[in-house]
């Protein structure tokens, strides 16, 4: 699926590598080129919608563009919001405030003119309107928009032409052959689970209280104790019946989260947390970060030692659904809790009379069902969790009396 097209001999000059001899290259550009070069989708898209609404013709670019990427849409759209998130992401890069730990993934460019490409390696990039995004559209978008107006980003004085970026074109094939490049390239990986995703967040406030928590927490194990990090399954989705951990990564930050933000977190779980997350108390005041940190700390903590051994014979506790009611009924024992357990009950009096067991006469209806092959607890925190946090905090409603055995 080659062109026909007239190879490109003159251009921007560049060093490039053949991965695929004819088809595929990569290459390293400075930011303020690379800019020069490629279109700024979000441009070429308004041109066309302000041709159409002229009733005039829209240009060659923007109708190939429209056949191998997925137009930006309007400002609600998914795109455009990642457009804006990703100019965040990169500025603050650029800024310093990540220090090492930022990464962007290699620019993926389409000529459908063919290259020229000479034994040591020198070629030429076409200058107008011949280069698209294949992949990374939204991160160029991003780079557009940081260029265009450093000044919103704090990089008033930065230096475009000192950054450079990686590359790979593709060219010389036609546009069907891009358009399936897009299609495997979007479609054929596995996407990770955004739950998995956020564990790895070194930044997300979740996610370090969660670390800290494993880190530092002893639990009771037969006669002795062990790390909490020892009973808590990483890099992975699921934990199998048979494996020692308690708990994934992601499940035990849901219990945090939700320890933080309450009912909200329930929600908020596979999202980002920041401080300023923290909903206020009644009289308006947020707490310190350091108090939320050592409060949730303490609160979760004591929790999975007090009940350990349910948590070792993976009980109904170690449930995703029931791991987020669990978190967001421990929020009302913080001190800046909105919904506070009224004044003499405590988080063990509340929980007294659940029966945990994995039987459908207790959580089917909360956080399990009942299917032709069995229970089933595969709903997940967001599924479950309010039904899990009503029954626990409402004992005398039908679900409260229910995960009580009082039928």
């Amino acid at each position: 699926m080659t062109t026909s097209l007239r190879p490109v001999t003159t251009g921007l000059p560049v060093d490039l590598r053949e991965i695929r001899k004819g088809v595929m290259a990569n290459g390293v550009i400075d930011c303020e080129n690379l800019l020069a070069i490629v279109n700024d989708p979000q441009e070429v898209e308004d041109a066309a919608k302000r041709a159409q609404k002229a009733g005039q013709p829209i240009s060659e670019y923007a109708r190939t563009r429209a056949d191998i990427q997925r137009l930006i849409g309007t400002a609600s759209s998914k795109k455009a919001k990642n457009v804006g998130e990703y100019a965040d992401y990169i500025a603050a890069g650029l800024r310093g405030d990540f220090d090492n730990a930022w990464s962007l993934p290699q620019i993926t460019l389409w000529s459908p003119r063919p290259l020229v490409i000479s034994e040591d390696g020198s070629s030429a990039l076409p200058i107008k309107d011949g280069l698209y995004a294949l992949d990374s559209e939204t991160q160029v978008t991003a780079w557009h928009r940081i260029k265009r107006n450093p000044a919103a980003y704090d990089l008033a004085d930065f230096d475009f032409g000192a950054i450079p970026l990686s590359f790979e074109i593709f060219h010389g094939i036609s546009v069907m052959a891009a358009r399936q490049i897009f299609h495997d390239r979007n479609l054929k990986g596995v996407p990770v689970d955004k739950s998995l995703a956020m564990s790895m967040d070194g930044r997300d406030f979740g996610t370090t209280v969660t670390r800290k928590l494993m880190e530092s927490l002893q639990v009771p194990l037969g006669e002795t104790t062990v790390p909490l990090s020892s009973l808590i399954l990483t890099g992975k989705r699921q934990v199998s019946d048979k494996a020692v951990e308690w708990m994934t990564m992601s499940v035990l930050r849901t219990l945090v989260a939700t320890a933080m933000l309450g009912k909200a977190g329930i929600h908020a779980a596979s999202t980002s947390i920041e401080h300023e997350d923290i909903p206020a108390n009644k009289s308006g005041d947020r707490p310190d970060k350091a108090v939320v940190q050592r409060e949730v700390m303490e609160m979760v903590g004591a929790f999975l030692q007090e009940n350990a051994a349910l948590f070792h014979a993976k009980t109904a506790i170690t449930a995703p659904a029931v791991v987020a009611g669990l978190g967001a009924t421990m929020n009302r024992a913080m001190s800046w809790s909105a919904d506070p357990l009224p004044e003499g009950l405590t988080l063990e009096r509340l929980l007294e009379g659940i029966q945990w067991e994995r039987e459908a006469k207790y959580w089917s209806g909360v956080a399990a069902k009942v299917t032709d092959r069995g229970v089933s607890w595969a709903g997940g925190a967001r599924d479950s969790g309010h039904k899990v946090y009503d029954a626990l905090n409402h004992p005398e409603s039908d679900t409260g009396k229910q995960i009580r055995g009082r039928f």
